[in-house]
């Protein structure tokens, strides 16, 4: 009977120790609570717990809320009292079994409402006489063409920074950002500022259009810094409009614009290229190659700025020849190199055809002049004729004026310096054989470039 009676005396004076107190293996926020009661252990969170200051972060400046000068005061009764309550002093045998556990809680914060009331009217009040700029839109140019740049003053709601502040303080938080809990406001826009605004709209609208131009097989695109430009402004410098509240726009920075982008793309007469052995040069006769119509063009974008779109846009030309549309010389051509006196087919970027050949006759002022040009026309069984020759040739490619590539089986010999005293007249003298070679790849349009 005895052995049965003491192990229930002991089960239940352990829960009778434990109705008043915590169980075993309790720690509360680091601090060893077992057979304490609660307000054993209140005091002992009170005298551990640091104060904590309160950040508030302003528009201007970080301001700190001191815990001590607000007389914070830590009381962390109810919190135990609530965990207490779920500790069944009938189950300490689980808690036993158990071990230790830690809990971590939070006081009630309490504190002089006044004091905080008193310190936000001051920072309202300093806020009040920083020298700040009025409430303000600007329309403004820079690189990347029209943003609008404004300020407004940013005025503190005292009655919902007292309640954030508060919830902060209460919820033991370090810190709390007054503009991103939406503490300050702004003035209402005077009509001046919106019709700015509205003005904006307009200029951003016009901006965001794609507006591309395509050169032959090259994209270029117009950047909204460059639409900027074409907008009219005062000598201010401030953004035009007419009675109709519509955007003005300068035909002369237009013009500029278009001479700026023929200086980009023209090749008629300022041809770039580059030789068979990596030289870069500029060929400035001949007839191959673009030139935009400027004052076409110009009357086109006064045009298409009475209703912008996204557009790709090819442009008016004035000479308008090239191969296969493409906007340079770079894959299927004919080159010359007079100095070399050598011809030489590239196919797809390849050279494929190569042959000694003789030029116009420099000593008689015959010299076949440098061109950028293409093949007029191709013929077979052709007589050639001059003031002091008559000749038959087999293949007679034309490329520019009465300058061609033939066949010249009156010669024996081909490259060398022979053009120098016994050159042509102004043709590409080519070895009968090659001239048959070459023709099979030709067709009507090919560029030939001829140079030295």
């Amino acid at each position: 009977m005895t052995v049965i009676v003491m192990p229930g005396l002991i089960y239940l004076g352990l829960a009778i120790y434990y109705q008043d107190s915590f169980m075993y293996g309790t720690w509360i926020n680091g601090i060893y609570c077992t057979g304490k009661t609660v307000d054993q252990v209140n005091k002992e969170l009170q005298e551990a717990y640091v104060h904590q200051d309160i950040y508030v972060v302003t528009p201007h400046d970080v301001e700190t809320i001191n815990a001590i000068e607000f007389s914070f005061d830590y009381d962390f009764k109810k919190s135990l009292m609530e965990y207490r309550r779920k500790q069944n002093p009938f189950n300490w045998y689980l808690h036993l079994m158990q071990g230790n556990k830690n809990e971590n809680i939070l006081p009630v914060i309490s504190f002089e409402e006044q004091f905080l009331e008193d310190w936000i009217i001051n920072i309202k009040s300093y806020e009040s006489n920083l020298k700040m700029p009025q409430d303000s839109l600007q329309i403004v140019l820079d690189e990347n063409g029209y943003e609008i740049r404004e300020h407004k003053e940013q005025i503190l709601n005292t009655k919902l920074a007292t309640e954030k502040i508060t919830e902060t303080i209460r919820s033991a938080k370090g810190e709390i950002n007054l503009m991103d809990e939406g503490c300050y406001f702004t003035r209402e826009e005077t009509l001046e500022m919106q019709q700015v605004r509205e003005l904006y709209e307009k200029i951003e609208q016009l901006q965001k259009v794609s507006f591309e131009y395509q050169i032959k097989d090259e994209i270029r695109k117009v950047e909204p810094s460059e639409i900027a430009l074409w907008i009219a402004t005062d000598k201010e410098g401030n953004v035009e409009v007419d009675n109709k509240g519509n955007l003005v726009f300068d035909k002369n920075q237009i013009g500029k614009f278009v001479e700026k982008l023929a200086k980009e793309y023209d090749t008629w007469m300022n041809f770039p290229f580059t030789t068979h052995d990596g030289k870069e040069i500029i060929l400035t006769k001949g007839n191959y190659g673009i030139k935009i119509y400027q004052q076409k063009e110009v009357n086109y974008l006064l045009e298409y700025l009475k209703s912008p779109a996204d557009v790709v846009r090819e442009p008016v030309y004035s000479r308008n020849i090239t191969y296969e549309n493409r906007y340079k010389i770079d894959t299927t051509y004919v080159e010359v190199d007079m100095t070399m006196q050598k011809m030489m087919f590239f196919q797809d970027g390849e050279k494929v055809f190569e042959t000694d050949v003789v030029t116009g006759c420099t000593t008689k002022g015959m010299g076949t002049p440098e061109l950028v040009c293409f093949i007029n026309s191709m013929n077979r069984n052709a007589i050639l004729k001059g003031k002091d020759y008559r000749s038959f040739v087999n293949y007679w490619v034309p490329v520019y004026g009465g300058i061609g590539i033939h066949d010249a089986t009156w010669r024996n010999e081909f490259g060398r310096e022979l053009y120098i005293k016994s050159g042509s007249h102004g043709c590409i003298n080519t070895p009968l054989e090659k001239m048959e070679e070459l023709y099979e790849m030709l067709e009507v349009g090919m560029p030939v470039v001829i140079h030295y």
